[in-house]
């Protein structure tokens, strides 16, 4: 990843999103409970409406295939991520409908995420090739999750749960704005990017 540095920003950019944002979630029930006073029944509706944010995002997503940039369909959804989180973080605690309604946000803009993302990969990179880099994505994005979750707990115990989530909403707007402003990140889908040969080489060295 490091012959394709637009590769390599966003494979840290799942570093950073994974070591936030699945902590998080796995806090989730304890915050249903601990923080908006909810039971099974309040969380069932946050953990729905993610599912059905993703459902409806898939299928717009589906129709209306993305700006014609790609990249910039995935930041803007990251951006969308991060908001919904926030409000996630930041809902009073006797609003939880309002928590529902950013849990609803946050699956809706993961598909806008993650779809024109692995669209870029299929269409810069050799299909022989396909399978490897995105293990290698996965592998890289994965590996920091144990430590997110370790940190998490002490860290919400500390500061409460909805600081951890905060955390992780404004470190996705962060990102999202930041890849805007990095060449190798709006044009790594570019035809002809001679960075998607290097890719290859690069990714049978890593393997």
């Amino acid at each position: 990843m490091l012959s394709w540095p637009g590769l390599m920003i966003i494979g840290l950019m799942t570093v950073g999103i994974n070591f936030t944002i699945i902590p998080a979630f796995s806090l989730l029930p304890l915050m249903v409970k601990d923080y908006f006073a909810g039971s099974a029944l309040h969380l069932g509706w946050i953990e729905s409406a993610m599912g059905a944010g993703m459902i409806i995002g898939g299928g717009l997503l589906g129709i209306w295939g993305g700006f014609s940039h790609k990249i910039l369909t995935s930041l803007v959804g990251l951006m969308g991520m991060g908001a919904g989180i926030m409000i996630l973080a930041l809902a009073p605690s006797s609003a939880i409908s309002l928590a529902v309604g950013g849990a609803l946000l946050v699956g809706f803009m993961t598909p806008m995420t993650m779809g024109p993302f692995f669209a870029v990969i299929q269409s810069t990179v050799e299909p022989d090739m396909q399978a490897r880099v995105f293990s290698l994505l996965s592998s890289v994005g994965t590996g920091i999750v144990p430590l997110g979750l370790m940190i998490a707990g002490p860290v919400a115990d500390q500061v409460g749960i909805q600081a951890w989530f905060l955390l992780g909403g404004v470190l996705c707007i962060f990102m999202a704005v930041t890849g805007l402003f990095i060449p190798a990140v709006m044009n790594m889908e570019k035809k002809g990017n001679p960075l998607s040969e290097a890719v290859v080489t690069s990714v049978k060295r890593a393997i």
